[in-house]
């Protein structure tokens, strides 16, 4: 009589672990070193600036509003790196002090607005209709207007402050961002596991948050990443048309404005260094959110 061998156990490796998966914010910065130079560079000189604001009490032995009548229009020395302005206060104290009112403008507004952006965008897109509508050509009437004309109107009103230029520019970037929004939320909403998920019985709350904004996240960083350049550099603008943060404090764009213009032939770096500033701000922004575009945006992957 035939026996039949009994099935063979799978056999089990001992004393050996299973590969680790990286998490995806992990994964994305070792593929930003491995493949995008230009990306890691605009990431270094955005930590290099969150460094030189954060700590900016303890790289300088001056206040940003420190006068020294006697060191007017001193160039650059020992004592004074970048030199001083037209009442002899320190540049590189101004500047550093000036990336922390940039970068506070900057991210505060553009917190507000991928705030507001996310909810306008998939609230619009997720139900459609008239509501879809009207919000849509509540968005063309803001974006038929000039953009610094509007805002330049806005801040006449409001006055200059921190916090108003913060909310005007959260508020008219989370605007315009919508539509970026809600066609990535429109995309997303024809496929299959959103009808599944309304079949099992998950309310609209739910979809949303655990379905629809997941997917939509990766696009909210990266316009979050890019829209931060484009936030600093109309602060800039706002502030040397006198419509910024008033002084004394310091802005990259009031120091061109005040002294920079003046002064500039007596005392060129009053214009050059605060100029240098906003351009590597912008820069590296830019740098730093095309290629989180190019790692996290899927249908670019390949490319």
């Amino acid at each position: 009589m035939a026996t039949v061998a009994p099935a063979s156990a799978p056999s089990i490796v001992l004393g050996r672990r299973l590969p680790r998966t990286r998490p995806w914010y992990l994964e994305v910065w070792v593929q930003m070193l491995r493949r995008k130079p230009l990306g890691t560079l605009g990431a270094a000189i955005v930590g290099g600036m969150l460094f030189l604001a954060v700590f900016a009490d303890a790289l300088t032995p001056y206040g940003f509003a420190e006068t020294n009548l006697r060191e007017r229009f001193v160039s650059a020395s020992a004592t004074h790196w970048l030199g001083t302005d037209q009442i002899g206060r320190d540049v590189a104290t101004r500047i550093l002090y000036g990336a922390r009112i940039s970068l506070y403008v900057g991210f505060g507004a553009v917190a507000l607005a991928s705030v507001l952006a996310t909810l306008l965008g998939i609230f619009s897109a997720y139900w459609g209709g008239r509501l879809d509508l009207l919000l849509q050509r509540a968005v063309d009437a803001w974006m038929a207007f000039p953009g610094l004309l509007i805002l330049m109107s806005i801040m006449s009103l409001l006055g200059p402050s921190v916090l108003n230029i913060t909310l005007v520019l959260g508020i008219a970037a989370g605007i315009r961002e919508s539509r970026i929004v809600r066609g990535v939320a429109l995309s997303i909403r024809e496929n299959t596991y959103i009808e599944s998920a309304r079949a099992m019985g998950s309310g609209h709350l739910r979809v949303t948050l655990v379905h629809i904004l997941p997917n939509v996240l990766p696009t909210i960083i990266v316009v979050a990443t890019t829209g931060l350049s484009t936030v600093i550099l109309t602060e800039a603008s706002l502030s040397f048309l006198g419509l910024g943060v008033p002084p004394p404090h310091p802005t990259w764009g009031g120091m061109l404005s005040l002294a920079g213009l003046d002064h500039m032939y007596r005392a060129p770096w009053l214009a050059i260094w605060p100029a240098t500033a906003l351009s590597l701000a912008v820069f590296g922004f830019n740098m730093l959110g095309d290629a989180l575009r190019d790692l996290l945006d899927p249908r670019l992957k390949g490319a």
